[in-house]
């Protein structure tokens, strides 16, 4: 379980957020209003998301995010949503939020994260996977949570993002992004990393040879563990956030 966060006013937390295969962090955070609220309109996102990452594909926004003293032991959620489909918010107030939920679609797209995925013995791993993204849906397969971890604890190589790779094709005839939230055991830094179907993930994460994008976020008092940093080639803290970039060596390189 993540940690309680004292009581304080209610304050909208974002984490980390991909669309289209594409970290838009920071593109999120300024869409937070005065008062805590952030609201999507799905049929009309990529207006607002410029320059469309994905042009002519059906592209999904993830979220991640805390809603911060409401007395919910720290509670980290998950939006995950296919751009056409709702007109969505995100409420730091909970008594607003339930009204707005009320006639809005968004608990039909939001998931709570009780507990990160990590691999146990005999490995004892030291990645902690909070959230592996494929498409519109959350993948929960222990052997596919497993390769991740081994991939960012530098054990595996190359990973080819394939239908084949997540074990479903979570929607047929549509080209899915991925994104995977995740964190180093021993810190306190929250990272995304995502991408398009049939890019290849590699070590380290050269964004001049495949479709992926990369960020963190460090946050004061949320999941604050000391611990040493490790080195950029088993990190996803390789530069600043990039968004739009497409390469086109995508889908030359082999699957390991």
């Amino acid at each position: 379980m993540f940690p309680h966060l004292p009581n304080q006013p209610p304050r909208l937390i974002i984490i980390g957020a991909t669309w289209g295969g594409v970290s838009v962090t920071d593109d999120i955070r300024a869409m937070v209003a005065s008062d805590d609220r952030v609201t999507f309109d799905m049929y009309n996102l990529y207006n607002v998301l410029t320059p469309d990452p994905a042009y002519g594909a059906v592209k999904t926004l993830t979220v991640l995010y805390q809603l911060e003293g409401l007395n919910n032991n720290g509670e980290v959620h998950l939006l995950n949503i296919p751009e056409h489909t709702a007109v969505v918010s995100i409420w730091a107030d909970k008594h607003a939020l339930a009204e707005q939920e009320a006639v809005d679609r968004t608990s039909d797209f939001v998931q709570t994260i009780h507990r990160p995925w990590r691999t146990g013995l005999p490995y004892n791993g030291s990645v902690e996977i909070l959230a592996a993204l494929y498409g519109p849906e959350s993948i929960e397969t222990p052997w596919v949570l497993q390769e991740l971890a081994k991939f960012f604890e530098g054990r595996r190589g190359q990973i080819r993002m394939t239908n084949a790779f997540w074990k479903k094709d979570t929607w047929p005839g549509v080209r899915k992004s991925w994104t995977v939230y995740f964190r180093f055991a021993d810190s306190k830094r929250i990272q995304v990393i995502t991408g398009m179907e049939d890019g290849a993930l590699e070590v380290p994460w050269a964004l001049d040879k495949c479709l992926i994008s990369v960020g963190s976020v460090e946050l004061s008092g949320m999941w604050a563990v000391k611990g040493k940093e490790r080195s950029v080639a088993h990190r996803a803290v390789i530069g600043k956030e990039k968004r739009g970039e497409q390469s086109s060596s995508q889908g030359r390189d082999k699957d390991h």
